[in-house]
């Protein structure tokens, strides 16, 4: 019965080690089942990251050509309105100079006299009027 008792207990830790064995490769299997699918869904993100930075990339190319277009356009602005301040300069001075002449003109005083009155003045110095 020894013997018999021995290989019921045998018997049982074999179960045993077999159903352990069985438990342990079950939860590698969905261990591995569900890292696999975490491989997956992060290869399908990284393709999704992948597009989206080739999209990005793509318009950072166009918005760097619209800036370099815009950077030479504004060059050219400011070398037009460079031009147009100094001709404004020169119409400044201009203007400034007729201003003085007008304001010269307008303090020069006029006398309101008539032909005779003149003679008679003239005439009143020793250059009379012939």
């Amino acid at each position: 019965m020894i013997t018999r008792n021995k290989a019921i207990v045998a018997a049982v830790i074999a179960a045993l080690l077999v159903a352990t064995i069985a438990l342990a490769s079950a939860i590698s299997n969905a261990r591995t089942a569900r890292l696999e699918r975490e491989v997956e869904a992060a290869r399908a993100k990284a393709e999704t990251l992948a597009k989206a930075a080739e999209q990005n990339e793509t318009k950072a190319a166009a918005y760097k050509e619209k800036i370099e277009y815009l950077e030479r356009n504004l060059s050219e602005i400011r070398s037009i309105a460079k031009k147009q301040d100094e001709e404004l300069e020169i119409y400044n001075r201009d203007v400034s100079v007729a201003r003085d002449r007008f304001d010269l003109a307008k303090r020069v005083r006029s006398i309101a006299a008539t032909a005779d009155e003149l003679c008679t003045k003239l005439a009143e110095l020793g250059h009379p009027c012939e």
